[in-house]
């Protein structure tokens, strides 16, 4: 009954995050095409297409090999099927590691350097290649060349499982963690100096007097900077709890499993409701859609179709 529900739970978690993340895709595709100089939103739909790629792993088999306590494509963790799944899902979560540098760098970039330019379509199209690449060959060392390191969907313990059978030495801690740890503090000092940065310039803006315009754009590059660093900050706390987890309640137990999983598949959720409700771009294009009929045009429906306009005569002065 409690792994049944658990199930459920993980799979209407998964769901509700496809749906938010299909729900920010679409004007967040849209605003890019309207214009995107810094890459920024070309940068949010690669995010949200890299979460989804987990959410559909857990949907399609994680969640329903919990229901059906059954591996469902085999009869082992470890079988060609389940494997496959777990890689896809490790996949997009080394992938989303080397996604959080190219977030900080541009906001680094565009707002300490201000060198704008750097970040061209070509160039995020080409860094986001070379992740894919870097993520895929982590899997294949994984599998074929330290097999002690394999991360496996285990429905019997609620989440991801390192099996070792033969109690090879565990690179896991000597390479993944390592990567994960350099990772975060590079993007947190680099969010440290970004927001000093911002901090000067609002104080130089007061004093200069900028345009209204300015002014605007100034603003909202800072608003897209909290918005990534609030991104970053739900990766973090998934790796976090994958590592601390076993250490507080013990590998045995079923919650150092389960919370991983959970937390992660939440964290797949952060980058599109942070785009959904602190982005005002997005915000106005959803409003626009949402009241695009209920708009008053003034002047139309002249002659026969217009029959129930009331017009006011406008006074003559004394």
């Amino acid at each position: 009954m409690f792994k049944t529900a658990v199930g459920y739970f993980f799979l209407q978690l998964s769901i509700f995050g496809l749906v938010i993340n299909f729900g920010a895709l679409f004007p967040l595709r849209k605003i890019m095409r309207k214009g995107d100089p810094h890459c920024v939103y070309l940068i949010a739909v690669v995010t949200i297409l890299n979460d989804m790629i987990n959410l559909m792993v857990n949907c399609c088999y994680f969640a329903p090999t919990i229901i059906a306590s059954n591996y469902i494509l085999a009869d082992a963790p470890d079988a060609f099927g389940p494997l496959l799944m777990a890689s896809i899902a490790h996949f997009s979560w080394n992938n989303g590691i080397f996604l959080m540098l190219l977030m900080v760098f541009n906001r680094f970039m565009c707002l300490v350097f201000e060198k704008k330019e750097v970040f061209t379509k070509q160039r995020i199209i080409g860094f986001c290649a070379f992740s894919a690449i870097l993520s895929g060959a982590k899997i294949l060392l994984d599998i074929f060349v330290l097999p002690c390191c394999v991360v496996l969907m285990d429905f019997e313990k609620f989440g991801f499982s390192i099996p070792n059978p033969n109690n090879q030495t565990d690179w896991s801690d000597w390479i993944d963690s390592p990567i994960e740890i350099s990772v975060f503090m590079v993007t947190l000092i680099c969010y440290i100096i970004v927001f000093i940065k911002c901090r000067i310039t609002v104080i130089h803006v007061e004093e200069t007097l900028d345009s209204k315009h300015q002014k605007k754009v100034k603003a909202r590059e800072r608003s897209i900077a909290m918005q990534f660093l609030t991104i970053s900050i739900f990766s973090m706390l998934s790796s976090a709890s994958l590592k601390l987890t076993p250490i507080i309640f013990g590998r045995d137990h079923v919650e150092s499993n389960i919370i991983s999983p959970i937390v992660y598949a939440t964290g797949c959720c952060a980058n599109a409701s942070v785009f959904l409700f602190m982005n005002e771009e997005v915000n106005e294009d959803i409003m626009k859609r949402i009241f695009k009929n209920n708009t008053v045009h003034s002047g139309e429906g002249e002659g026969e179709g217009n029959q129930n306009v009331v017009t006011f005569e406008q006074p003559e002065l004394m």
